[in-house]
């Protein structure tokens, strides 16, 4: 039987146009330890602020990546924006090499 995997992406902080091939990270969580939630609950919600040109701060919403680093990424790094993009059979995981 096929192994299945959660994968996740998260959008690296910057512009698209600068990042190139760098925009997203990619994780997967295999679903044998591992439920949507549970993958999803590795992210937690952050509020960071930025300062517009108005001299005015403004609040946002980050995530920061809180899980073990052989599902893809490095405890504590912060991302844009984390999507959930379904439940995968291992020979068929889009955007991993």
């Amino acid at each position: 039987m096929k192994k299945q995997y959660h994968v996740i992406s998260a959008k690296n902080f910057g512009y698209e146009s600068v990042l190139g091939d760098e925009t997203y990270d990619y994780f997967v969580f295999l679903a044998d330890e591992f439920n949507e939630y549970e993958a999803m609950s590795t992210f937690a919600e952050i509020t960071k602020e930025t300062l517009k040109a108005n001299n005015h701060w403004y609040s946002y919403t980050a995530y920061e990546y809180r899980g073990a680093s052989n599902n893809g990424g490095d405890y504590g790094k912060q991302y844009y924006e984390i999507i959930y993009n379904g439940l995968f059979d291992e020979d068929n995981i889009p955007f991993i090499p």
